[in-house]
């Protein structure tokens, strides 16, 4: 006997048929646009990331992968010593409108001026692309162009470039003695070198403390100072800068940057320091010693090298401290900074004079080089 057959049995496999074909051939909607990226896109030769993204999005969220297709090519920049040529994709994954095209940099140290090349976003699998050219521009960092410099050749000080600051303020923050005055015998120009004398007078001291606060700030670059110590037990010389913004968010919120300071009781050592704000005042740096003599003997060259999020001291050439915004999470110093010198009498940090200290004592600077 031959068995029955049911014909609601033969006729699911139809029905299943008929269900798939129905979702393989249902619309699924327009595909999205590619958003022409515009704009300037820009990376510094050293950024410690090494590598810059040039965005890219569509219209709407996708409902499958998308592919974005993109290559580069040469305008001042070479591939293979200025970048890393590219050609190559990246997806954007379904729900999402938004990638980045990553160009790997190289740093070129031959290299003295800004360099471009171009990012082409040539075709698309999943959107509508019409092509477009996004140019990028690799701004050199060897900062070899003079952008400013006081070389004290006058016969006083350039008050276009320099301000006096006054008093004792308190004792500016460290309980320091002295009063810092605009009296020629405080702060001169001699024979092309500028002078900031600390001096005695019973139990009185009186020193110089100039700045280029509105006058001459800076972002970025390289600084050289080149100048004399004094020294002997709470005397205190500064080169150093501010946040040209401390009037509105304050200090150290503004930022403070230590190219030099020296303890007159250690004069053959200087540090370089950073001050910022974390949850309150916070500080770090790093000391450079002489191996034989002291920094009151002679010249020197106090350098700093300034670049986005990266932060250089030198002592005649030789680096002795570095930062960078990897290490500090609140990193100030991306904006316009200030500078001071001075030379300082007592305080917290150097305790006062005592009777080892020998009067006036003097800070020579002979030049002050900025680059960019």
């Amino acid at each position: 006997m031959k068995p029955e057959i049911s014909f609601r049995w033969l006729a699911l496999p139809l029905i299943f048929l008929l269900f798939a074909a129905a979702l393989c051939t249902k619309e699924t909607g327009p595909l999205p646009d590619v958003v022409a990226t515009s704009g300037t896109f820009s990376i510094y030769e050293d950024d410690m990331s090494g590598t810059v993204y040039v965005p890219v999005e569509i219209s709407a969220s996708a409902d499958k992968t998308v592919k974005i297709y993109y290559s580069t090519s040469d305008i001042t920049a070479l591939a293979g010593t200025d970048y890393m040529a590219v050609d190559s994709f990246v997806t954007i994954p379904r729900g999402k409108v938004r990638a980045n095209l990553p160009v790997t940099i190289i740093p070129n140290p031959s290299r003295t001026e800004d360099a471009a090349f171009s990012v082409h976003i040539t075709r698309a699998e999943g959107a509508v692309l019409q092509p477009f050219i996004v140019p990028v521009t690799i701004v050199n960092t060897d900062y070899a162009r003079l952008a400013w410099s006081d070389e004290f050749e006058g016969s006083g000080l350039n008050t276009d470039n320099w301000n006096y600051e006054l008093g004792n303020n308190n004792g500016w923050g460290n309980n320091e003695l002295e009063i810092y005055t605009n009296s020629t015998a405080n702060v001169f120009i001699e024979n092309g070198n500028l002078i900031i004398k600390a001096i005695k007078d019973g139990s009185t001291y009186t020193s110089g403390r100039i700045t280029t606060q509105n006058k001459r700030t800076f972002t970025y670059g390289k600084t050289e100072i080149r100048a004399i110590l004094p020294e002997g037990k709470g005397i205190w010389p500064a080169l150093w800068m501010l946040g040209n913004n401390i009037s509105t968010v304050g200090w150290p919120k503004c930022g403070e940057i230590d190219i030099m300071e020296l303890l007159g009781q250690q004069p053959n050592k200087v540090y370089g320091t950073v001050h910022y704000d974390k949850n309150g005042h916070q500080y770090t740096g790093s000391s450079y010693m002489l191996s034989s003599g002291t920094f009151s003997l002679g010249y020197h060259i106090f350098s700093l090298v300034w670049q986005p999020n990266h932060m250089k001291w030198y002592v005649d050439g030789q680096k002795f401290f570095e930062v960078n915004s990897r290490d500090l999470s609140a990193f100030p110093w991306n904006l316009p900074q200030f500078y001071i010198f001075n030379v300082a009498v007592g305080g917290n940090w150097p305790g006062n004079p005592d009777e080892t200290t020998s009067f006036p004592q003097q800070m020579v600077v002979d030049y002050i080089r900025v680059y960019q």
